[in-house]
């Protein structure tokens, strides 16, 4: 949809391959319907892997997913990464494919401290972060085991209750604080999964390349 994160990613991922497009707004479930009608040449989503709408898209000999290359005009906001087949069994015959990751995050308006909309907001994240472990259950998302609780956003701050909630749960450790990769992993572990899928994505390309000796 127009202003949405797709439209928005959608339009610079566009740019960044130096790719002239005609864009139509319009939600996926219609797009895809778009699609099949021929009324479209491509659809783009943008959205935690896998995505409902997209497994559960039958694309047949007719549709498939296709690659998105890692050139230096995106690295300064998009990471590469991987689709499998086991993403999307219906839309990817190959083992992988390259593709973009963006990261996500949630933000909040820096109320001031004794406001009834900063306390609002404290509430939230009080139950959000000491229920987060619910979220990592095989019957939830894939996604949510990627979220980093304590991760830090350059140029932005923490919003003031999500610090100090993060700050008296490390000094107060519980049963479940006991899965820091799971629940909170430091940015060190973050750096180390970018930098496995960098390179996962680097011996692709350098299995792509021909020998020229």
């Amino acid at each position: 949809m127009e202003g949405s994160g797709t439209d928005y990613t959608g339009r610079s991922m566009f740019k960044g391959l130096g790719i002239d497009v005609q864009v139509v707004n319009v939600d996926q479930p219609t797009a895809l319907d778009r699609l099949k009608r021929g009324d479209l040449a491509a659809v783009v989503s943008v959205a935690a892997k896998p995505v409902a709408v997209l497994s559960d898209f039958d694309g047949r000999d007719r549709f498939h997913l296709l690659p998105v290359p890692y050139v230096p005009a995106l690295a300064d906001r998009y990471f590469p990464a991987t689709l499998t087949h086991q993403d999307y069994p219906k839309l990817l015959s190959g083992s992988t494919i390259n593709t973009l990751a963006v990261g996500t995050v949630l933000a909040a308006y820096n109320w001031t401290k004794k406001s009834d909309r900063y306390k609002r907001i404290a509430r939230f994240v009080d139950a959000f972060f000491s229920r987060f472990d619910e979220l990592l259950v095989p019957s939830r998302h894939p996604k949510w085991k990627e979220v980093n609780l304590a991760a830090e956003v350059p140029g932005w701050t923490r919003f003031q209750a999500a610090q100090e909630w993060l700050d008296r749960d490390a000094g107060e450790p519980t049963a479940t604080s006991a899965l820091p990769s799971q629940r909170k992993p430091s940015r060190e572990t973050d750096r180390d999964h970018l930098w496995k899928e960098y390179l996962r994505w680097r011996s692709t390309q350098t299995q792509a390349q021909p020998n020229n000796r």
